[in-house]
């Protein structure tokens, strides 16, 4: 429900998840769509385990929580229609049984590309049939994902995504990862015709019919390399934060060769070359479309660099390598690449259904 959280906004998080948990053990104790978080009581959670206490999340959330909560929990149980007549489920969100899950796939996490659990499976909650016993030791991530897909196909076992929704709107669902993969068409490029308007860079793109842009840019005040990192950004289905380092090793599993790239630790920061801000230059220049002749951009370069350190790196990096991808002919792979990582649907990603 969260990404990169923390303080007071991650133990709302964990608040509204447990919240959620609780709502679907309602809605399957009292057998009926739930109207009200009022029906939510000490009485009808005996199907939730979380590591929330009900009291802390009813005194801890708002209105808006407890409409978004209560439409999600009524459209799961039209989502998974073998839930509304018996109490077959039980609802999980922390504890024992989530760790089980997560640590088998940590078991074999080395290798797999995938920097962090909500990247491989970003369920907030489960919900299992009471009958079921994970099963652990597979030899492989890829059997692992399996068997957690055949227990989803068979309603076994069933992750769940969270976002809070628009009080106004509907809870929509959709199923990731479940053998079609992602995909994300390229269509442009944005940073501005102006030099300075800001540090980042779009890769602008369509997915499923809606555009989205992968914001690339440096996240801190002080031009420290590895703060630089993708985000998706726009109306599409999904998205997330992809890690520098994570988009760049995506470059060189398109196919483009290590010294092609200038790595965000190789930047030239402190004393950039005059062929550093020659080169820096032609590529805004080709990129933006901006009409002014190259040695006024290499000036305006040579100032930004002197004013702003931290918007330099950032500039020079993202532009760097969108120029370097489109040359390759590659950005169009790239940029499937960021979107499904950011979407936590890649090839090593497990399946699991999102509710927003």
């Amino acid at each position: 429900m969260a990404d990169g959280q923390s303080g007071a906004g991650a133990e709302v998080t964990a608040l509204a998840e447990s919240l959620q948990a609780y709502a679907c053990a309602t809605r399957q104790y009292l057998g009926k769509d739930l109207t009200d978080i009022s029906q939510v009581t000490p009485k009808t959670i005996g199907d939730a385990e979380c590591d929330r206490t009900l009291a802390k999340c009813l005194k801890g959330l708002g209105e808006d929580w407890f409409t978004s909560i209560v439409k999600t929990a009524n459209q799961i149980f039209v989502d998974v229609p073998e839930a509304k007549t018996g109490n077959k489920y039980k609802f999980y969100r922390g504890g024992k049984f989530v760790d089980s899950i997560y640590n088998e796939w940590r078991r074999m996490k080395d290798g797999s590309g995938l920097t962090g659990d909500d990247k491989w499976n970003p369920a907030d909650i489960w919900m299992a049939k009471k009958s079921f016993t994970l099963k652990t030791e597979w030899p492989t991530l890829r059997d692992y994902n399996r068997y957690i897909f055949d227990e989803f196909a068979k309603r076994n076992l069933i992750g769940i995504s969270l976002k809070k929704l628009d009080p106004k709107g509907l809870a929509n669902s959709k199923i990731f990862n479940a053998g079609k993969p992602l995909t994300a068409q390229f269509t442009g490029v944005k940073l501005g015709q102006n030099m300075f308007d800001s540090k980042d860079i779009y890769i602008q793109f369509k997915s499923e019919g809606k555009d989205g842009e992968i914001q690339l840019r440096n996240f801190s005040s002080r031009p420290e390399p590895s703060s630089w990192q993708g985000e998706i950004k726009g109306k599409t289905s999904a998205g997330g934060k992809i890690g520098g380092g994570v988009i760049f090793q995506g470059a060189v599993d398109t196919g483009i060769q290590r010294n092609k790239l200038t790595f965000p630790r190789e930047t030239p920061i402190q004393k950039p070359t005059e062929a550093n801000f020659k080169e820096f230059a032609t590529m805004f220049k080709d990129l933006s479309g901006n009409k002014q002749p190259l040695a006024n951009l290499i000036t305006e370069a040579k100032a930004s660099h002197r004013k702003d350190k931290t918007w330099w790196m950032s500039k020079y990096i993202g532009v760097n390598l969108v120029y370097t991808m489109i040359k390759q002919k590659k950005i169009g792979d790239l940029c499937s690449y960021m979107f499904q990582y950011a979407s936590s649907a890649t090839k090593n990603s497990s399946i699991f259904i999102k509710y927003s």
